[in-house]
This record gives structure tokens, C-alpha cells and sequence, in this order.
């Protein structure tokens, strides 16, 4: 069997932070949420060593605590070779059947994400009308 590497495609340097989704929240319900940047050093090619960035946001509610969510989803990054820091947490309440995400609050443990950022990413996921999709820095 011939094996192939495909980390160069017609000299294009691929990045193994593409395989990470920006958005992953459940779809219905009220729960923690964390905003995390990824980071990754470009391998070979020319610019070697130069480094890419992503913000990406992950929200379950199964979890009880913000800290849970990066317990969980920090082993595929560090699979991946990427580093990571969680720049903050908060809620969401998202509603389906509304169509309506509304991202709030804070983390005691990580802080008050940029909620501004996490709602850019859920509406690039969600087809939901724009005026549905809210952010505030208030409440818990």
C-alpha cells in the first residue's frame, strides 16, 4: 500500500487547526459556554514558524463547571500539536425552536469571555435572523 503525506498540497501548507470546528454549542437549552484560541506554528514551506490563530467556542450542558468544558476538549487539541488558552466563559441560552441564541454572564474561573467575539462565531454557524442572536455582559 502506497502512503502519501499530505501536509503539502501543491505547496500549500495545511494547518491542523482546520480540522477544529469554530462552534460547538448544544442546541437547545441554557448551559456554560468557554471562548478558547487555538494556536499553531506553520510547519515547513516558506514563513516556517510563523503562527496562525483561531478563536473557537464550546459550550455543553453537561457540564457543571466552565473548567469541565476545556478538560474535555483540551486532549484533541493537544493530539493535534496545538496550544491553547481559554480566554473566557459565560452562558448561553439557545432556543431552537425560537431560533434565538442569547450569549451572556461570566466564568469564576476564567473570566468574562468577549461575548461580541462568541456571537460572531454562532452566526456564521446558525442561520438564525441576526436580531436573534444577542450578547450582554450582564447576569450569571
Amino acid at each position: 500500500m502506497l502512503s502519501v503525506d499530505l501536509t503539502y498540497v501543491h505547496d500549500t501548507v495545511l494547518y491542523s487547526m482546520d480540522s477544529v470546528n469554530d462552534v460547538m454549542i448544544d442546541e437547545d437549552g441554557v448551559f456554560k459556554y468557554i471562548l478558547i484560541e487555538l494556536c499553531e506554528k506553520k510547519r515547513g514551506g516558506s514563513g516556517s514558524g510563523e503562527q496562525r490563530k483561531k478563536l473557537i467556542i464550546r459550550g455543553f450542558e453537561w457540564a457543571e463547571f466552565h473548567a469541565d468544558i476545556l478538560d474535555r476538549v483540551s486532549p484533541k487539541f493537544d493530539q493535534l500539536g496545538l496550544t491553547y488558552e481559554c480566554l473566557g466563559g459565560g452562558r448561553i441560552r439557545h432556543d431552537k425552536q425560537q431560533q434565538s441564541i442569547h450569549i451572556y454572564g461570566y466564568s469564576v474561573g476564567f473570566g468574562q469571555a468577549d461575548h461580541g467575539k462568541a456571537q460572531e462565531l454562532v452566526c456564521l454557524k446558525y442561520d438564525y435572523p441576526e436580531a436573534n442572536i444577542t450578547w450582554s455582559n450582564s447576569g450569571y
